[in-house]
This record gives structure tokens, C-alpha cells and sequence, in this order.
């Protein structure tokens, strides 16, 4: 190997590392131990819809989640998923866990989640600076039932009666298109 190949692969096999820690610490629910897997007085975690950023808002976002989903789990994390790009790391996994506490303003609805998501993490050198989730949001409202699919009826019922207006202007816009 060369001197260049074997510090690529010494990265690559500490990124590795440091991403099997962070995600054993969240399947452990250890909000310290998940924010020892950042650089150190830095971190970042992107959702749809929200950013925390630092380390007192990061842990505070943790421990929301895993007071919302106290069995939340990720699942079939191995090294062999991981891809490197870059300064990135990427995985796809699973999320799964009962709803049992207020995430973000709505109450337990007792409700499983078995979720897709994305994760990438992106480096500064060996250091971990950001973690970035991916997930279908109405995916997710949907599982916990407070979301319908807008192509089955009682979506469409609910898009009419929450949204009246909307829901006309499309239909306006619809029968101008079919004349």
C-alpha cells in the first residue's frame, strides 16, 4: 500500500468506527455517549424540518427522541452498509420504535414505527461534525395516525375538509385544463 492508500484506509476504518459508536450509543439511548462520538465541543444534527446545533441543542434533541420512542432502535447497521464519499459517510437503515412520549408538540399515540432513513455523516478529517437524517416525514405522521395517504378516500375527505380552498383551486385549474 501506499503511503497515501494506507492513510485513506486509516480514515475510512476511524469514520467507520466512529459511525458504528454513534449508532450504538442512539440504539443504547446514552445521549453523552452519542455526543462523544462528535469533535470535540461541536456537533450537528439535521432533520427534516429542524437543525440543532451544538452540543447543549443536540443532546436536548436526543432526548426528546428517545423519550418519544423509548425502544427506538436502528436496525441492520453493519461496516458492509457504510459507504464512504468524500468527507461523508452514508448508510441506509431502519427505524423502529413505539411512540410513548411528546415528539415534537404531539402526545403518545402508542404507535409503531418502522421507518427508512438515510444518515450521513459528514467529517472534518477523523472528526465527526454532522449528523444529516433523512426520512419521509408524512411517512412517519401517517404511522403514528395523525396523517392520511392523500390518494385513499379518507385522505382526499381530510385534504377537502382541511383545505377547502386549495382543494378548489385545483379543481378550478382541472376543469380549465379539461375544456
Amino acid at each position: 500500500m501506499t503511503g497515501t492508500a494506507s492513510v485513506d484506509a486509516e480514515l475510512r476504518q476511524l469514520r467507520e468506527t466512529t459511525v458504528l459508536a454513534h449508532f450504538e450509543a442512539e440504539n443504547e439511548h446514552d445521549v453523552a455517549a452519542t455526543l462523544a462520538t462528535f469533535k470535540s465541543g461541536s456537533a450537528r444534527t439535521e432533520l427534516p424540518g429542524e437543525v440543532a446545533d451544538g452540543p447543549n441543542a443536540v443532546a436536548d434533541a436526543y432526548r426528546e427522541l428517545f423519550t418519544a420512542f423509548p425502544d427506538m432502535r436502528f436496525i441492520d447497521i453493519k461496516p458492509e452498509s457504510l459507504c464512504h464519499h468524500g468527507n461523508r459517510v452514508i448508510l441506509e437503515s431502519r427505524v423502529q420504535g413505539t411512540h410513548r412520549g411528546t415528539y415534537r408538540g404531539l402526545p403518545p399515540t402508542g404507535r409503531w414505527v418502522d421507518l427508512p432513513v438515510v444518515a450521513i455523516f459528514e467529517f472534518d478529517g477523523p472528526d465527526l461534525v454532522c449528523e444529516r437524517a433523512y426520512f419521509d416525514r408524512l411517512a412517519l405522521l401517517m404511522l403514528l395516525g395523525v396523517a392520511r395517504d392523500p390518494n385513499s378516500r379518507a385522505g382526499r375527505i381530510a385534504a377537502l375538509l382541511n383545505h377547502p380552498v386549495t382543494v378548489a383551486r385545483a379543481a378550478l385549474r382541472a376543469a380549465r385544463g379539461a375544456s
